[in-house]
Parts: structure tokens; C-alpha cells; sequence
């Protein structure tokens, strides 16, 4: 069952129906029972429980102003945090290829065309013009470093991207690199958004 405080707008689950609520300590009543809650669909609950406590406010002469705003900016903070959180956790396990599936993977849903793109700005190729009969020496490698840091820049915005989407990976990745004019140069990282399981 759901219990909820008149006070405050504390809701939980719960197997007992006289509880105290853990944000005021005033007693919660139940807002929903196992019976109700069983013919209703998980991914509806978090917005049918709004609108119920929502009822609390008008007419509930236990409604406490403070209480409920505080409570509410409270759980506010706390899901922003679990938010970034899971941002967070989908970026850093993201998984990449420039193939179309993953072995011993199966795609659940195709999100959506992202792209990452970076541009090397004035400066970057009067420098490396200037030197190019050392290009092959120490040039060359501050050329290439340059492109490959650009390059990582790229695809690091393509998951962020990706993982904003709500996508755990990303599949036909294909980097392009541009020139727009005579100093600058783009980095460009396109691929799908996905959402992957294992077999």
C-alpha cells in the first residue's frame, strides 16, 4: 500500500497502515491500497500519487504550508541528484561502435541521430602551416595530438548526448573532420542513440 502524510505530503510504501511519517513524525494515513495498486500501471503510479496528495491541500485542515514546501524542495534536490546520478553512471558505461550491434547484446529501442562536434579555432593550422617542412618531425606530432584530443573532445559530447537521451550506447559512429576556412577545422562525431540489454 501507499501511505501519506496530511501534513506534509510524505508518501511511501508500506505493509502497515498506522506509520508515522519519517520527514514530520505525524502519522500517515493510506492514500492506496495493494488492491488498488494492483490494477494500476507502474509507469502511471508516480503521477496518479501526485494528483492524489495534491487533494491534501484543500479542505485538510492537518495541511501545513511549511511542511509541504519544504518537503517538496527537498525531494526536488534529491531527485535532480539521483538525475545526475544516472546521467552520470550512463556516461561512464556507455558503450561505442562503429558496427551496428553488439555481441551478446540485443537493441530494446533506437533513440534518435546524435552528433559531437568540436572546431580547432584560429591559430591551429597557421601554426601548423608555418612549420611544414619540420611535419614530419616535431610538428607532426603536435598536429595529431591536437586532432586526437579534438577528436576524444567529439565524442564525449556525443554521449553526453546519447546518455541524455536516455541511451546506454551508441551504434554506426563515424567521425568526419572539415575544414570551414583557411584557420579553422571541425571534428565531427555522428552516430544512433540506443538502448541495449544483454541476451
Amino acid at each position: 500500500m501507499i501511505l501519506c502524510c496530511k501534513h506534509c505530503g510524505n508518501c511511501r510504501e508500506s505493509n502497515h497502515l498506522a506509520e508515522n511519517c519519517d520527514y514530520c513524525g505525524n502519522e500517515m494515513v493510506q492514500l492506496l491500497s495493494d488492491e488498488e495498486l494492483s490494477h494500476i500501471d507502474p509507469k502511471e503510479l508516480p503521477q496518479i500519487i501526485e494528483a492524489m496528495r495534491a487533494g491534501y491541500r484543500y479542505g485538510n485542515p492537518d495541511y501545513d504550508e511549511k511542511l509541504w514546501d519544504s518537503r517538496t524542495k527537498k525531494e526536488e534536490i534529491q531527485r535532480a541528484e539521483n538525475e545526475k546520478k544516472e546521467l552520470d553512471y550512463r556516461e561512464k558505461h556507455h558503450m561505442v561502435t562503429t558496427g551496428f550491434q553488439f555481441e551478446g547484446y540485443e537493441i530494446v529501442s533506437y533513440l534518435g541521430i546524435v552528433a559531437g562536434e568540436v572546431v580547432l579555432g584560429t591559430g591551429f593550422l597557421s601554426e601548423f602551416t608555418s612549420s611544414f617542412a619540420d611535419f614530419f618531425g616535431v610538428q607532426s606530432g603536435i598536429f595529431e595530438e591536437k586532432l586526437e584530443t579534438a577528436r576524444h573532445a567529439a565524442m564525449d559530447k556525443l554521449i553526453k548526448k546519447s546518455a541524455a537521451l536516455g541511451g546506454n550506447a551508441v551504434i554506426g559512429i563515424d567521425i568526419d573532420y572539415n575544414m570551414f576556412s583557411n584557420n579553422v577545422i571541425g571534428v565531427i562525431a555522428n552516430g544512433t542513440s540506443v538502448v541495449i540489454r544483454k541476451i
